[in-house]
């Protein structure tokens, strides 16, 4: 007898096995591929296989020794022991013409090798099927011919060949020795006609898209190679959305009713535990319980577990403000079925320092441009975090600076925010009220004119030093109280939006802190020409933050304001800034534009200043020009240097106030002889670090003349 061997699928098939059931109740004992039939060649059936197994469905003919639990199948090997002892009595007495080609099963197993290139001469070649349309299916796959000699190894692919097939849930040799050779017979068993199909437990599949891959199959005998197809879609379907669906079951009945089972473990108990933040022993924590949970929208009892809680985990720090938080899972049986569907979560939290005040000193970047005592300030402020255990924020910021007579007032700047990162709607909105004093310089507006903007002729800027009075304020500072509340919710997927509301009272005062409503060239300050300017606005902005590494973005900006009192102001603002990196090659290219217009009353302070690092470099700020108007772009090429954290760029900036400068009240561009439209171009380099990237640049302008610019960041 030569050795036997079991066809098989090849074992890269990613699928655990199919059961076919001769009912749905029933179940059939175990029995080993070793111990079916043995013929005289040696050659084992190859069988579907039947039973459960994690990760997907495997269709595959088992391998030596695995389970064949299928009671149909059972039942054809039990038919077949008379005809093996048949075929063996056979074997005993070889025909004189036929070869000794037998040889024991025990010697056969020291040498598989040997025995699966021993030829056989086949007779004849047969196929026992159902129907003649199977019969012709298993025929015009297999290679085997009658009256030649064929290795069991060739016999064994022909035998997988059928299977591969797809229609058939055993295919058995069947030989007889003959006087001209071996009779080789093929016993087919289909598998059942597809009548209808089950589902179980795949409550986040949708039922249409298994009826539309299973019901083509209806009236079909089952073809276990589109059935791992389906089986696959459904797997690629779970891991594509991060679902940890691990058991697939697909089992087949007698009576052609196809049963799906998907187990998808779900959330059971959810329980919150806050941990210190020095320990990590648990602890009572501040925070109310809803303010976490509603974060968390997949980890509720009943849920699908689901990739998405990690998502959930970081808008809960994000948003929460807390410090930390993970997930614990705990797996426990299900009473129902005793099954490991159920997954308790453990959230465990460590909350931030709740509150605390600092204070300190240094100078300003505000203060180095006024020079003297101005460039020093002395803040302090306090925070705190989690008010009313709803993760809302409180904090306060207090700047003095000095005089720089020391006849004037001290400058006294007040900061205080509330934040509540979520109203509790369910938009996702978040509120944000706060109280603002600041103080900024009108340097870049009102300030005396530089010489060196390369009018070397005399007239233009140079000409308009002339005309500045001596008696005039140095320094000219806008200072702005205001008032507000501003809502910001999620939009579409990379849009956010916001709605503020603003009342704003400002006033102008010099560098000694006295009030003052005309600058040095004798241009009004003040829109109202009082010593106070007040509006009530309401603004509008929708912003787009692409992601990936190309970082797009666009920000659309509407500002209306309202005239409540005949003395307040009335105009129209509109913003748009757009911006994009390109990555090619180990470069990086950045591109931006932006550009405003204002309808109304127009405050000189808040007209558009144009030129400077943040605007057009090789210009100072504000050297191009101030205007109702204006649009700039930029552009970069970065390459980098000696580390992954230092890069060397070369830049090109062009802006221009659209000729709108003399509309603006007092016309400070053009009684300053700015140009209003320029260029400038240069290099530079940056280097990253905990506050930002260091920026290091050297420009000229159109004119020729080079500026060196420097700061933390660039805010276009």
């Amino acid at each position: 007898m030569i050795a036997s061997s079991t066809a098989r699928r090849p074992s890269s098939s990613p699928f655990a096995s199919v059961t076919t059931a001769s009912s749905p109740a029933s179940t059939a004992p175990s029995r080993p591929c070793n111990t079916a039939s043995k013929s005289s060649v040696g050659v084992e059936p190859a069988r579907g296989g039947l039973g459960e197994g994690r990760g997907g469905v495997l269709l595959r003919a088992p391998p030596g020794g695995a389970p064949v639990t299928t009671h149909h199948l059972a039942d054809v090997a039990d038919a077949q022991p008379q005809q093996q002892q048949q075929q063996q009595q056979a074997a005993e007495t070889p025909p004189p013409s036929s070869s000794s080609s037998s040889v024991s099963h025990d010697d056969a197993n020291g040498g598989d090798s040997e025995e699966d290139e021993r030829p056989i001469l086949i007779s004849s070649v047969d196929f026992d099927g159902e129907t003649p349309e199977l019969e012709q299916l298993a025929r015009s796959v297999v290679f085997i011919k009658p009256n030649f000699s064929y290795t069991k190894r060739e016999i064994q692919t022909d035998l997988q060949r059928i299977f591969d097939t797809g229609k058939f849930s055993t295919v058995a040799p069947m030989t007889v020795d003959t006087r001209d050779g071996v009779a080789l017979t093929f016993k087919l068993v289909a598998n059942p006609v597809v009548r209808g199909f089950i589902v179980k437990g795949c409550d986040e599949y949708p039922t249409r898209l298994l009826h539309q891959a299973f019901k083509p199959q209806f009236g079909k005998v089952m073809n276990t190679n589109v059935l791992e197809k389906e089986v696959t879609k459904i797997r690629d379907w779970y891991e594509a959305r991060k679902i940890p669906a691990e058991w697939y079951s697909v089992v087949i009945n007698p009576d052609g009713l196809l049963e799906i089972a998907i187990t998808e473990p779900r959330i059971g108990e959810v329980q919150i535990r806050f941990l210190d933040r020095k320990t990590g022993e648990p602890v009572v924590g501040s925070t109310r319980p809803e303010m976490i949970t509603r974060h968390l929208k997949s980890v509720k009892p009943g849920k699908v577990l689901h990739a998405r809680m990690v998502e959930d985990l970081q808008d809960l720090i994000a948003t929460a403000g807390l410090e930390t938080a993970t997930i614990t899972w705990a797996p426990r049986r299900d009473e129902t079925d005793g099954q490991l569907h159920l997954v308790d979560t453990i959230i465990n939290v460590v909350e931030k320092q709740s509150a605390g005040f600092s204070g300190g000193g240094g100078i300003t970047a505000k203060g180095l441009q006024q020079g003297g005592l101005n460039a020093l300030v002395a803040n302090a402020d306090f925070f705190r975090r989690n008010l009313f255990g709803r993760c809302q924020t409180l904090t306060a910021r207090l700047e003095v600076s000095p005089s720089v007579t020391g006849g004037g007032r001290a400058e006294v700047d007040l900061k205080v925010t509330h934040t509540d990162p979520w109203v509790g709607d369910a938009n996702r909105t978040s509120r944000r009220t706060y109280l603002d004093t600041e103080t900024n310089t009108l340097e870049h507006i009102h300030g005396k004119t530089e010489p060196a903007l390369g009018d070397d002729d005399g007239d233009g800027a140079g000409g308009a030093a002339d005309l500045a009075s001596d008696d005039g304020p140095k320094g000219v500072f806008a200072r702005r109280n205001v008032a507000g509340v501003e809502y910001r919710r999620p939009l579409a997927a990379s849009w956010t939006g916001t709605f503020a509301a603003t009342y704003q009272r400002a006033s102008t005062h010099d560098e000694s802190k006295r009030e003052c409503l005309h600058d040095a060239y004798g241009s009004p300050l003040t829109f109202s020409g009082h010593d106070v300017d007040t509006s009530f606005s309401a603004m509008t902005r929708f912003v787009y933050e692409g992601r990936g590494r190309d970082e797009a973005q666009l920000v659309l900006t509407a500002e209306q304001a309202l005239p409540i009192r005949p003395d307040m102001l009335s105009f129209n603002r509109v913003l748009v800034r757009a911006q994009r990196n390109f990555h090619v090659a180990g470069t990086r290219f950045f591109v931006a534009a932006k550009g405003g217009n204002v309808i109304g009353d127009l405050p000189p302070y808040d007209a558009f200043s144009i030129g400077g690092a943040n605007s057009v470099r090789g210009y100072p700020e504000g050297g191009v020009g101030t205007g109702r108007k204006f649009i700039v772009g930029s552009a970069e090429l970065s390459v980098p240097l000696a580390t992954d954290t230092l890069n060397g760029y070369a830049f090109f900036d062009v802006g221009s106030d659209l000729k709108s400068g003399a509309s603006v009240l007092g016309d400070p561009g053009g009684t300053r002889g700015k140009p209003g439209q320029g260029y400038g171009y240069g290099l530079g380099v940056s280097a990253a670090s905990p506050v930002g990237p260091l920026r290091l640049e050297y420009a000229f302008s159109d004119k020729g003349v080079g500026r060196m610019h420097c700061g933390i960041g660039r805010n276009f």
